[in-house]
């Protein structure tokens, strides 16, 4: 299904999508049982709650042109999908958790070049290049955080 969508929109949802995430990985930190996969998850939650209101910033201080640019928006994977699919009365070991934090890492990576690609101003090209290259080093800060845990 094709639908018209604003940049404004996209960085709608890609905030809904990092509130979600932290509200998942809260979720699975009361589930877990070991004690080195709770503090990964509590990290994770709080990286969430950052980039979420990171994105709103980045939203807020974005120019008004920018944010009403339209897309004929193509990217009919559904990123939530992969929140959806959890299952939450699994007892996730450190390597699941890491996993889904990467799939949920990777939908979000295919969202910002799909929107780069699609964009018709380069002022939006560039916006969504440039969270692109910021989720990139999240995932690189995510890596660190998690070999750190690892070493505990």
């Amino acid at each position: 299904m094709m639908r018209f969508e604003q940049t404004v929109d996209v960085l709608e949802h890609v905030g809904l999508f990092h509130r979600k995430a932290a509200e998942l990985y809260r979720t699975l930190t009361g589930r877990v049982s070991s004690p080195r996969v709770k503090m990964l998850l509590d990290y994770m939650a709080r990286h969430e709650d950052r980039v979420a209101l990171s994105v709103r910033e980045y939203r807020d201080e974005s120019r008004p042109q920018v944010l009403s640019s339209w897309f004929k928006y193509s990217h009919d994977k559904d990123i939530f999908a992969p929140l959806k699919e959890v299952d939450l009365d699994r007892d996730y070991d450190f390597d699941d958790v890491l996993d889904l934090a990467l799939a949920l890492d990777s939908k979000l990576l295919e969202l910002y070049r799909d929107m780069s690609t699609q964009a018709v101003s380069p002022e939006v090209k560039d916006m969504f290049n440039s969270l692109l290259l910021r989720e990139m080093e999240e995932k690189q800060k995510l890596m660190r955080a998690a070999a750190g845990l690892l070493d505990l």
